[in-house]
Formats: structure tokens, C-alpha cells, sequence
């Protein structure tokens, strides 16, 4: 077996990385598909230093795969942190179903952990996503406890089906706005409101340290106008579709948002983005209000969508209600698994 890196413009090895991807979420889970190869050839190709050498602006996006003769059975991503977090050492992994146990994924985080080494990080990071029929125990959480990771954080995915009854949204919202008097929402696609979005990086930063991280080793991120609008342009051109919501203050500061996007290929499937609620506008229904708003939006501007998903921390409770009045019903997790680096 050989490992090696991949290059995004390489029309070729990289289709060969992204079947491994694929088969694995199919294996994961049947019958959903997740990522696409416009998503990930985009954020791949945006990771990647200038010609010149010069590093992105936010994060630097490496993939990795292993060849066993002329066959790609194992695939990484790597995603190192640039604007803060400097310290962590995010990947994925992923074998083909029919080449596991063979040393494959145990290659792969050898080869990590000393990439992880040599760039002058301390910290490893993973996330899992683990379906109700095997929670607790899944390939990769296998592969990772062997190899000394433990649980950092522990999260539980909701679905919602799509397009919710317009009828319940009003009975949510009703029950809200008394709670909201002076409150306003507004909603957007694509781009958040210039007027805004200055609050919108404010509200990234203080998620950064307000949302439940459990074990993690996650500090506070860096956010400002450019880096949001970075961002933005980035899922434009993954061919993503965002639709996001704000509650402005009666001094029409923005102190709370909630966003989703989905892929242009995957229609059907929406994912749940950033929530919050400044902590001190909290008690006001101000997520409910915001959540409500956007699934509005989706039912006219995104109609083929039929699934919203989002994940919330298991202790995260305020957040886990305001879900549930919404309709979304638990459907497994994503753990966090995590490992200093090996002296």
C-alpha cells in the first residue's frame, strides 16, 4: 500500500479519491447522499496555497489517499485551521467497506500523526457520524479508540421532513412574538445584508466560545466582514445554496441567526448550519423565531428540499427544544474523537 497526496486538479485521482468518500457515506448511510464532487473539489481547490506559495486566507485543505496496486481503498481530508486554532489537526478518513481490517485505516493515521508532527500541531481531531444502528460502535470509532483517541464530544443528529406545515410554523410563532416585543427577523440568501453583516461576524466569534465543546480543544475563532464574505463566495462556487435568518434588537443590532445551505446536486437534502442567540437576549424564542423563518423560505425557494438535518450537543438542551418544537426527531450522532500528540 502507498500514500499519497492528491491533487484536486487532477481530474482523475481526484474522482478516485471522492468513489472512496462516496461508498463510505453509502455504507454509513443507505439510501442518503451527502457529499458531492463540485463540494469537495471546491474546498479542496480553495485550500490550496497559490501559486507562489502564498497560504489560503482561512484554512489549508489536504487530501490524502491510499493506493493498494492500481485501486484507491482509503481516503483522508485534512483541514488545518489558519485564521486561529492553530493548534488542531482536523481529518476525516475513510475505507472502502470491502478492503477494512486489512490496515488500510491503522496506514492512514500513522501517516496523519506524523503529518500532524511535522507541521507543529499538538492536537488531533475527528468527527464521526454514527447512524442508530451502530451507535457506539462503528468502524471508525474502532479504528480510533486503538489507536488512543477518546471522546471529546458527543452530538445527536435531528431530522426534520420538509416542507413543514405552514400551519404549525404559525402556531410556533405565535406563542413566540409575545416573548419578542421590539424583536424583528430578517431573512437572506446567499449573501447576509451589508448592514449586517458585521454583526454576523460577531455572532460567528462569540459561537466560537458560547456553543457546548465538551472535551474539545476548540478556542476562540477569529471572524470579521472579509472572512464572512469569504465564505459566502466559497459556497457559491461548491454550487451551494445558503438561506440564512437574523433577529435584530430594537436598536437593530443583530443578536441572534440560524443558517442552512444546501447542495445543488443533493436538492432534496439541507443541512443546518450556525444557530445562536447572544446569551443575553436569551428567554425571548429569538432561535425559534429565526428557525421559523428560514424553513418558510426553503418551502418557496428550495421546493424539491424534503429533509433538514442539524446536530446539536447532547447537553445542549435549549437549542435540543427548540428542535423538537419544530419537529426534527433523533436520528443517531456525530462524536467527536480526539488525541494529543503521541510524545
Amino acid at each position: 500500500m502507498q500514500i499519497e497526496d492528491v491533487d484536486p486538479r487532477d481530474e482523475r485521482a481526484f474522482a478516485q479519491w471522492f468513489a472512496v468518500v462516496e461508498a463510505v457515506e453509502r455504507d454509513t448511510r443507505p439510501g442518503e447522499r451527502d457529499s458531492t464532487a463540485r463540494e469537495m473539489c471546491g474546498s479542496a481547490l480553495a485550500g490550496r496555497p497559490a501559486e507562489d506559495g502564498t497560504p489560503p486566507d482561512d484554512e489549508l485543505i489536504e487530501l490524502l489517499a491510499v493506493r493498494d496496486g492500481g485501486r484507491v481503498v482509503g481516503a483522508a481530508r485534512v483541514e488545518l485551521p489558519l485564521s486561529d486554532n492553530e493548534h488542531i489537526y482536523y481529518f476525516s478518513v475513510g475505507v472502502l467497506p470491502d478492503e477494512r481490517r486489512r490496515g488500510v485505516g491503522t496506514a492512514l493515521l500513522r501517516e496523519l500523526t506524523e503529518r500532524c508532527r511535522r507541521s507543529g500541531r499538538t492536537v488531533l481531531t475527528t468527527e464521526v457520524d454514527e447512524p442508530p444502528a451502530v451507535e457506539g460502535r462503528s468502524p471508525v470509532r474502532g479504528l480510533l479508540e486503538q489507536a488512543g483517541f477518546a471522546e471529546a464530544l458527543v452530538e445527536v443528529r435531528r431530522d426534520v421532513a420538509l416542507p413543514v406545515d405552514p400551519a404549525h410554523l404559525d402556531e410556533v410563532d405565535a406563542a413566540c412574538l409575545p416573548h419578542a416585543t421590539g424583536y424583528t427577523v430578517r431573512t437572506w440568501r446567499a449573501h447576509c445584508p451589508d448592514d449586517l453583516v458585521d454583526d454576523r461576524a460577531e455572532l460567528a466569534r462569540r459561537m466560537s466560545l458560547d456553543v457546548p465543546l465538551g472535551d474539545l480543544d476548540w478556542r476562540e475563532e477569529a471572524w470579521d466582514a472579509a472572512r464572512v464574505r469569504r465564505r459566502e463566495a466559497r459556497a457559491v462556487e461548491q454550487g451551494r445554496t445558503m438561506i440564512g435568518a437574523g433577529a435584530l434588537d430594537p436598536d437593530g443590532v443583530m443578536v441572534a441567526f440560524t443558517e442552512v445551505g444546501v447542495a445543488g446536486e443533493v436538492p432534496e437534502r439541507v443541512h443546518q448550519w450556525e444557530t445562536i442567540v447572544l446569551a443575553e437576549h436569551r428567554g425571548r424564542r429569538l432561535g425559534t423565531l429565526v428557525k421559523t423563518a428560514v424553513l418558510r423560505r426553503i418551502a418557496i425557494e428550495l421546493p424539491a428540499a424534503r429533509l433538514l438535518s442539524t446536530s446539536n450537543a447532547a447537553s445542549n438542551r435549549p437549542m435540543i427544544a427548540v428542535n423538537e418544537t419544530l419537529g426534527f426527531r433523533p436520528n443517531g450522532g456525530w462524536v467527536a474523537f480526539q488525541r494529543g500528540l503521541p510524545s
